[in-house]
């Protein structure tokens, strides 16, 4: 598990499990990059040196590639007065960077979306991907946070590590449907499954492509819904969350994530969000036609769209009396009901500053249930689920009324307990590890097994050196695989 914000290069292959990087490397039909992209990387990866001439050499030689660039800068986002004609007359108003963004775009698409697919959706890919572009292009500029074409290239981007899995294991189109089109519930089951998700994948195959750190660091952080100032990656993020709403038209709990996430990330009002929305729709068709994509016919997406707005004037209404309802129910993880790791990162902070200021001890206990990939490999996810929900409620049985649980995400559960000392914090943490393996879970079928789980706590107090909530939170969970190496079942 990492809980930083922050992508460091370096640690790219790093956030992979050694046996799934392996299978990506060995992987002989990874995507790859294009002859002819490489060379507009060479120029992304040296602009100081280069002039408009050296990208119109390249985009020349296509005449498929002049005629979307010509396109793009004839459109009306960059409100010209006269017709461009030429392609240099396109480079010179577009900017060098732009332009090498869009020529990106263009290039890597053409490339990808050929790959023929058995068990994965790639219509519905390319569907979210372009409305995740068309969103986060929105977002950025009226926000001013980046270029039109970064933002166009991160958008449609920071999905590829689905790309990649799938071409890696056989049983990722399985996977993937398993998850209903719930964007958040994919990278959810992936992280179950795989110890990592999509974002860490599509990264490290940017990363290897050797595409700019800003993107690459836009892909890796795109599932983050806290505040961060990474502002690419945070209008890809909130993007994803427009995407998940235009797809899934009847969910009212994905424009109320998509709300609540704007919030977080960019402080927008409501009716920020309202035009973003409708900006979205106008300038998807147009970006779908641009890029040449067999995502639905002009009846079809329009009818997609009609769809999403009528569903969105009903949501409106209902939401008027729902708000106190859906906020709550936002904060709580729907399978074991306890707290979930957005409410913890909301109000976390606030605690630990209480803390601070009182002089109060402040315990975090980090909990892992051991070995629990074979219990979901073994008896199913089914089985799975029903020692969560009852390692759940042993957690809640064994703290106060008034201290936090929270399903942290997986198998990993946080308790957060004010005005603890850390004897009591262990006293606590010992009586949770041993009350989980006291009991017998029956599973369906009458079969019965039994659990253990990995503890680590760390308390806050004047001697421990601790001087914000983050280091709090990783101490505790430096010392939860401290319990997990010295052979799990124990507190640390």
């Amino acid at each position: 598990m990492s809980i930083n914000v922050e992508l460091r290069i370096a640690d790219a292959n790093a956030e992979l499990p050694l046996d799934l990087l392996k299978l990506l490397q060995n992987c002989r039909t990874l995507p790859n990059v294009p002859a002819v992209a490489v060379q507009v990387l060479d120029l992304a990866n040296n602009i100081d040196d280069v002039g408009t001439a050296d990208i119109a050499h390249i985009v020349e030689r296509d005449p498929a590639m002049v005629a979307r660039i010509m396109k793009v800068a004839n459109s009306i986002h960059y409100g010209i007065k006269h017709e461009v004609s030429t392609l240099e007359q396109a480079v010179a108003l577009l900017g060098l960077a732009e332009t090498i963004n869009l020529s990106l775009a263009f290039y890597l698409v053409r490339e990808l979306k050929s790959k023929p697919g058995l068990n994965f959706d790639y219509r519905q890919y390319w569907r979210r991907s372009v409305m995740s572009a068309a969103a986060s292009v929105e977002i950025g500029m009226m926000l001013q946070v980046a270029p039109r074409g970064e933002l166009f290239l991160a958008g449609l981007l920071q999905d590829i590590g689905m790309l990649a899995l799938n071409e890696a294991l056989p049983g990722y189109g399985r996977l993937s449907a398993s998850s209903l089109n719930d964007h958040f519930l994919l990278a959810e089951i992936e992280r179950r499954e795989l110890k990592t998700d999509h974002a860490v994948v599509g990264a490290w195959l940017l990363h290897r492509w050797g595409l700019p750190e800003r993107l690459v660091s836009a892909v890796i952080n795109s599932h983050l819904h806290e505040k961060n100032k990474n502002l690419l990656a945070s209008s890809v993020a909130l993007g994803s969350c427009i995407a998940d709403m235009w797809i899934n038209t009847e969910s009212v709990a994905t424009l109320a994530n998509a709300i609540n996430v704007a919030d977080t990330l960019f402080s927008m009002e409501r009716e920020q969000v309202d035009h973003m929305l409708a900006r979205t729709a106008e300038v998807f068709p147009e970006m779908v036609a641009d890029l040449d994509m067999d995502i639905g016919d002009e009846f079809e997406i329009n009818k997609l769209l009609d769809q999403s707005r009528s569903t969105l004037a009903e949501i409106n209404v209902r939401m008027i009396h729902e708000t106190r309802g859906l906020a709550a129910q936002a904060q709580r993880d729907s399978l074991t009901m306890l707290y979930n790791r957005t409410y913890l990162e909301q109000h976390f902070g606030n605690q630990f500053e209480l803390s601070v200021n009182t002089g109060q001890p402040l315990t975090v206990i980090f909990i892992d249930v051991d070995y629990f990939k074979e219990i979901n490999d073994t008896y199913g996810h089914a089985s799975g689920d029903i020692v969560l929900i009852a390692v759940a409620r042993t957690i809640r049985a064994a703290i106060r009324n008034y201290d936090i649980a929270v399903r942290y995400g997986g198998d990993e559960f946080v308790a957060v307990l004010s005005n603890t000392p850390q004897d009591v914090a262990l006293s606590v943490s010992e009586r949770i590890r041993s009350m989980v393996a006291e009991q017998t879970y029956i599973l369906e079928g009458g079969v019965e097994i039994r659990a253990t789980v990995s503890i680590g706590y760390a308390t806050l107090t004047p001697e421990s050196g601790i001087k914000t909530a983050m280091e709090l939170l990783e101490a505790a969970d430096k010392k939860l695989y401290s319990a997990k190496y010295a052979g799990r079942n124990r507190v640390v």
